[in-house]
């Protein structure tokens, strides 16, 4: 789908905090009063060149110079772990170069419906895991039991984010790999736009991510409150 990426980025933020912003034609944005506000004060992309700030309603613009202040030092250490107040994520997009093709996808993931499977991987959580949104559900099950699940975290009438979710034991063996492109595969045949992110000191998720085909195009920071 062609969308550009300060839309993905909008649909990105809308999805994650439920809440509604403009376009994001300017480099700087206010959240509309009307919506649904977020617990940051500040959202910063960075996408390609550009910066752009996110300000929830009615941040004064003392506050707004010193949430400025501080958001550079963030940036300049982006990948690290983020102290109290400060989240710091990647958003990528789908591009079709995965390591595993569709078809070795589907010797080793399969469509999940049978609930008992997944109460067993984890208890109490058949009930979320079948909530309507959370579809489609693709993961591996060897032995009646099931070592990966990959499901819709979030969805809105425009896009899907990717929740996996992997048992220790059953990791790099290429089943979280497999659920995550015949998640996306499906995604894709609803006509949505398959998102994928995760916290950018999180090295594990974003090899996942680049193995399935997924290349970055925002690196995120949301600041709850000044320092």
């Amino acid at each position: 789908m062609g969308i550009d990426d300060r839309t993905l980025c909008r649909l990105h933020i809308e999805a994650v905090w439920d809440i509604q912003l403009p376009p994001i034609i300017q480099n700087e944005v206010e959240i509309q009063g009307s919506s649904n506000q977020p617990p940051w004060l500040l959202y910063i992309a960075q996408i390609a060149n550009e910066r752009i700030s996110i300000w929830r309603a009615n941040v004064d613009a003392s506050t707004r110079q010193s949430l400025l202040k501080h958001a550079e030092n963030v940036l300049i250490h982006f990948g690290q772990a983020g102290e109290m107040g400060i989240g710091r994520e990647v958003a990528l997009k789908f591009t079709g170069q995965s390591r595993m093709t569709l078809a070795q996808a589907q010797q080793l993931a399969h469509p999940i419906v049978e609930q008992n499977v997944v109460e067993a991987f984890q208890p109490g959580a058949a009930q979320y895991f079948f909530e309507h949104g959370r579809e489609p559900l693709f993961g591996t099950i060897r032995d009646g039991r099931l070592l990966s699940i990959a499901h819709s975290s979030r969805r809105t009438p425009e896009v899907c984010e990717l929740g996996i979710e992997t048992l220790p034991e059953a990791r790099r063996q290429g089943y979280a790999l497999a659920a995550t492109i015949l998640w996306t595969h499906a995604v894709l045949r609803e006509n949505l736009v398959p998102i994928y992110s995760a916290l950018a000191e999180n090295a594990a998720s974003l090899a996942l991510a680049a193995a399935a085909g997924y290349r970055i195009f925002a690196r995120g920071i949301n600041i709850t409150n000044l320092p």
